[in-house]
């Protein structure tokens, strides 16, 4: 089976975030490029293309331009024909819980808001008698997740940025003991880790935008942003997607031992790209993967206490 290259994105947030990706810009969108931005190989970006088609139907667009494969969703009006059946629809609901504790409220709304309309086209045209949007028996409980109801605007605004490569100027306040400081800033992309979202992108320079070094913001922590008139022409959502943290330096790979207590709980998770396993006679495991955050990598190995040790680094 093959390695997920981001462990805290599940295939359903994936299709979630293409989807309205797609449907939001209305504008040509290329396999390459998503498959960079989610993280993911563009077989993946093919895969989750496959059943937005069958969701949008005669909305949904694909073709070759310069060689390259794009997708795009058109917002022109045109009768639909789902090409959902119940069970799709329930998978879909169950992708919108498994990604609830990241999304805001207002968004949460308008993918039931979506998903009941379908649902409801869906039954009323081909099985009257069942309810395709019935709730599901099942529930998920996140720990520690964060309200970001009142950081909507905040979300809109880096996702505006980080779309037409627009310098951002933020007020941040990485505790609630710290003083606020202001950084010019180009965003990449925005991530989620441990129940919270983070913006990934770079410090950058006024007057003609320049590269700086990687900065992420956890956006909770993000006292005010404003959209300033600067462009920026770099690619500001590096690699590091696919590495165990969030990006503070280049990979570095990094070998743990587990005792045999933690090693179910090791090998039945991705930690980052191209890991390795290697079971010892003792029922323990070591774990090989690429970080891009030590600090990160060293707090959670810590966290195990005895069970958990590095016994070699290399570098990238």
């Amino acid at each position: 089976m093959p390695v997920k290259n981001n462990p805290d994105s599940t295939y359903g947030s994936k299709l979630l975030d293409m989807f309205f990706k797609l449907y939001r810009e209305g504008k040509k969108h290329f396999k390459q490029d998503l498959a960079n931005e989610f993280g993911c190989r563009p077989s993946t970006i093919q895969r989750i293309a496959d059943v937005i088609e069958q969701f949008a139907g005669p909305h949904f667009e694909t073709g070759i331009e310069n060689r390259r494969k794009y997708y795009r969703i058109s917002t022109k009006p045109c009768r639909i024909s789902y090409g959902l059946d119940i069970e799709q629809i329930r998978a879909l609901t169950l992708c919108k819980q498994l990604a609830s504790a990241s999304l805001p409220s207002y968004l949460l709304e308008s993918i039931d808001d979506t998903i009941k309309t379908v649902s409801l086209q869906l039954c009323s045209q081909d099985f009257p008698e069942r309810s395709a949007g019935q709730h599901l028996p099942i529930s998920f409980s996140p720990k520690g997740y964060i309200d970001y109801s009142n950081h909507q605007k905040i979300i809109d605004k880096l996702l505006k940025a980080a779309q037409e490569k627009r310098v951002c100027h933020v007020d941040y306040k990485k505790s609630r003991f710290a003083e606020v400081q202001q950084y010019f800033y180009a965003p990449g992309r925005i991530t989620s880790q441990s129940n919270a979202l983070y913006a990934m992108g770079h410090e950058t320079t006024t007057g003609k935008p320049e590269k700086g070094e990687p900065k992420n913001f956890a956006i909770h922590r993000i006292q005010e942003l404003t959209l300033t008139d600067m462009v920026f022409d770099f690619e500001a959502a590096d690699e590091g997607i696919n590495y165990f943290g969030l990006k503070f330096h280049d990979p570095k790979t990094f070998r743990i031992h587990f005792s045999r207590t933690a090693s179910d709980y090791v090998m039945e998770r991705i930690w980052s790209t191209e890991q390795k396993l290697e079971e010892q006679e003792d029922g323990s495991v070591i774990l090989e993967l690429k970080t891009v955050s030590e600090p990160e990598l060293m707090a959670w190995v810590r966290s195990f206490g005895e069970d958990a040790e590095i016994v070699r680094t290399k570098e990238k």
